[in-house]
């Protein structure tokens, strides 16, 4: 596996020494406008070369103190105010340089020489973005520049997902809170229900100060400390095994005579007999009726990219199938092909696990996935280098497995030029059981919340608490309540690849995202009037592509704004008889089996 390259970065000239008084009256001054022609001195537009990679900047992310990072554009002609000049990004580039309150990081300047970027149309809506460091009264100033955009270089983030099951969490301001003059000590041992002890699982205790969390040893044992709680005013304990487990809810168990309380987590095995050696069809692959299509459609040719948090190609599932990346987060190269937060190996599983007869099998196991690694640390400029990355490798799927807090102009005009270049956008809605998340808002991209199932999961699962009481489909009660999902797909209690090369149980809208974007590279590769050789590949077949999933689903009893148009359903998206084999319809009444 080798490193690919094509993040478009120009690293800055931060050690550059003259800095003239020109800058400080030129370049963003409030009310000042400085002639392009002027401040380029002659310069052209620089031509970046189409396969520099990204290249980690000198002491990371790190910056001054009191400094922050920031993303600096020329606004575009279309959106200046009356009378306006226009500046040329080489110009503003050059004026930062010289200003002594800006540090210059890096550039991301729209692809022009490789794949689909040569020639996107319309032209590319995101200009050429400067990453800079500088203060924050400096940027203010440049912002009141009506040539140019500025925004703040925002770390990306998994939303938090809700501690589901254990109600409202009761979080107090730290500074009111009232602490033991000794915190006290809690030691918990998490075993299996096959006897083992549970090592590294994560392990939440909430009480009355919020929650507390901590990972077991090699031994199952974690020690957590009670700062402002007692052992007696704990209210609830959420354990999450890193993988072959149930994550389990239950009260708090009570300390043993020798100080130490023991909780048990039921093992995957129990409820899929034979599993991991006997192949799962899980309850997702049912529910979009992914079982009733020919085996012969595997997404053959397709390239997705998953933005996330790189994947574990260790694992034995996927150390075939991803054989592409890249990291964008600084650290080095290589090492897409790690996975600190298991997120992205997660994801990886349900689109592309080998079909090897054990564990699961990948919606579209034959596809190409790139895994471009956002996490952790990534910022708002990465993300905007890794949707150039998918544009110069002729990406036909990104899914964006992120959010941010703060909306974006640069990263809406980005993923506009993505949209331009026929590559098909799916994101997650967002587990915050409220608003969509950013970008999952902008349009052009696919949103997609979570769907659940009752009788898929054993009664110690934490949805087990707030299942509805009818059995069946219901959303996801961490899926988005407001309007904006577009369609819904398995998202709770899904089994898929972990880190190492066991299997695990997760929940969240990324995976109802991973399922679709896993129909719609079978969609790509298999669909009479979308193949590439049939449609090419513009913003054309990217719309047709969302139009098809959105009218292929099967409304959920009710009108609820969570559930969007309805579960995809995989025959009728891809225009396959019903009589293709023996008919295994997935009814609304009916239930599924958690070992099926």
């Amino acid at each position: 596996m080798t490193e690919q390259d094509g993040n478009n970065v120009t690293p800055g000239n931060s050690g550059k020494g003259a800095k003239g008084a020109r800058a400080q009256a030129g370049a963003g001054e409030t009310g000042q406008q400085p002639s392009a022609p002027r401040a380029a001195a002659g310069q052209g537009e620089q031509r970046q070369e189409p396969d520099r990679q990204a290249q980690p900047q000198p002491g990371g992310r790190g910056v001054r103190s009191g400094w922050g990072r920031y993303l600096v554009a020329p606004r575009p002609l279309g959106l200046l105010a009356g009378g306006v000049p226009p500046i040329e990004a080489s110009a503003l580039f050059a004026l930062l340089e010289e200003d002594p309150e800006v540090e210059p990081v890096a550039q991301v300047r729209p692809p022009r020489s490789r794949g689909l970027g040569a020639i996107a149309e319309p032209p590319p809506a995101c200009p050429p973005v400067a990453v800079v460091a500088m203060p924050e009264e400096r940027a203010r100033a440049l912002a009141a520049n009506p040539q140019v955009v500025v925004e703040i270089d925002q770390p990306l983030s998994y939303l938090p997902t809700p501690l589901v099951g254990l109600g409202p969490v009761p979080m107090i301001d730290p500074m009111l809170a009232v602490t033991l003059e000794e915190p006290q000590q809690f030691t918990l041992r998490v075993v299996g229900s096959d006897g083992d002890e549970v090592a590294d699982a994560h392990v939440w205790a909430t009480g009355s100060s919020g929650p507390v969390h901590g990972v077991t040893g090699p031994d199952g044992r974690v020690t957590l400390t009670l700062a402002a709680d007692t052992p007696e005013t704990l209210q609830a304990l959420y354990v999450r095994p890193l993988s072959g487990y149930w994550p389990t809810r239950t009260a708090i168990p009570q300390p043993s005579a020798g100080g130490e309380a023991v909780v048990q987590v039921q093992a995957l095995s129990d409820t899929f007999e034979g599993f991991p050696g006997r192949a799962l069809t899980g309850w997702g692959t049912q529910a979009m009726r992914l079982n009733q299509i020919p085996p012969t459609y595997r997404g053959h040719g397709i390239r997705i990219a998953l933005l996330d948090s790189g994947v574990n190609t260790g694992h034995p599932d996927l150390k075939d199938t991803v054989q592409h990346g890249h990291d964008f987060t600084g650290t080095g190269h290589g090492t897409w092909g790690v996975d600190a937060t298991g997120h992205g190996t997660w994801c990886a599983g349900i689109m592309a696990a080998a079909d090897n007869r054990t564990g699961i099998a990948g919606i579209a196991a034959e596809a190409e996935l790139h895994a471009l690694k956002l996490f952790p640390g990534g910022h708002l400029s990465n993300l905007l280098e890794a949707v150039d990355y998918c544009i110069t490798h002729d990406i036909d799927i990104a899914q964006l497995n992120l959010a941010y807090t703060t909306p974006s102009q640069l990263a809406a005009w980005k993923l506009a030029d993505a949209h331009a270049a026929g590559i098909t956008v799916i994101a997650p809605a967002g587990n915050t059981a409220g608003p969509l998340t950013h970008p999952a808002t902008l349009p052009g991209i696919l949103a997609v919340g979570a769907l659940a199932h009752t009788g898929t999961y054993p009664p110690s699962s934490p949805l087990t608490a707030i299942q509805p009481p009818w059995p069946g489909p219901y959303p996801a009660p961490f899926t988005p309540t407001a309007p904006g999902v577009d369609l819904i797909a398995p998202g709770a209690a899904v089994i898929t690849t972990a880190p190492g090369d066991g299997y695990a149980a997760v929940d969240g809208t990324a995976f109802a995202a991973a399922h679709v974007t896993g129909l719609a590279a079978l969609l790509l590769a298999h669909h009479d009037h979308l193949r590439t050789q049939v449609m090419p590949r513009t913003a054309t077949r990217a719309d047709h592509l969302y139009l098809l999933l959105r009218t292929a689903c099967r409304p959920l009893p009710g009108a609820d704004p969570r559930t969007g148009a309805g579960i995809a359903d995989a025959p009728t998206a891809l225009g396959i008889p019903t009589t293709w084999q023996a008919e295994q319809a997935y009814t609304a009444a009916g239930q599924a089996r958690p070992d099926a």
